[in-house]
């Protein structure tokens, strides 16, 4: 049983280094600058689980708002599809991101993602919605409609949403 759990271990390790590019954006951004000199681009996805606490929130509320300040320092070119992107987890940004607390919970979301989205817009960068549960839909998209209703993100092609079947 050791030998297996160390061999399973090694490969989880391979994995995660053809994956993760670093455990946070600073390494990440260093890690494929080779590839970015080439002309690839990444969008960046900010592993972690969701917010269970209003403090885990607003930590992956900066780490998020951080992450699209670092990549705007790469953010140089004018068209968007030109440069990196990021992905938010909307259950990452507020601890109670269900539809029971849809009242209190939405304009706080929508408070949140906003910033995030006119910020990846001043980055001249792509911002995508990771896809949650299925019973979540509803909601995300209530959230996604108030966001890009917002008269300040006229003009900006940036906002996407991942589907996943």
């Amino acid at each position: 049983e050791p030998v297996i759990r160390r061999a399973v271990g090694a490969a989880m390790r391979e994995m995660g280094d053809q994956f993760v590019l670093g455990r946070n954006i600073g390494e990440a951004v260093k890690r494929g600058r080779d590839l970015i000199a080439k002309g690839y681009l990444y969008s960046y996805d900010m592993l972690g689980e969701a917010a269970r606490t209003a403090e885990d929130a607003e930590r992956y509320f900066d780490a998020y708002a951080g992450a699209i300040a670092e990549l705007a320092r790469s953010s140089n070119r004018p068209d968007i599809r030109h440069n990196p992107g990021i992905s938010v987890k909307l259950s990452a940004l507020h601890p109670r991101y269900e539809a029971v607390k849809r009242e209190t919970m939405l304009p706080e979301m929508t408070e949140r993602l906003l910033a995030l989205a006119k910020a990846a817009k001043d980055a001249r960068m792509g911002l995508n919605i990771d896809a949650e549960e299925a019973d979540r839909l509803d909601i995300s998209l209530d959230v996604i409609e108030r966001v890009l209703s917002d008269p300040s993100l006229e003009g900006w092609d940036g906002f996407g949403v991942v589907v996943q079947a």
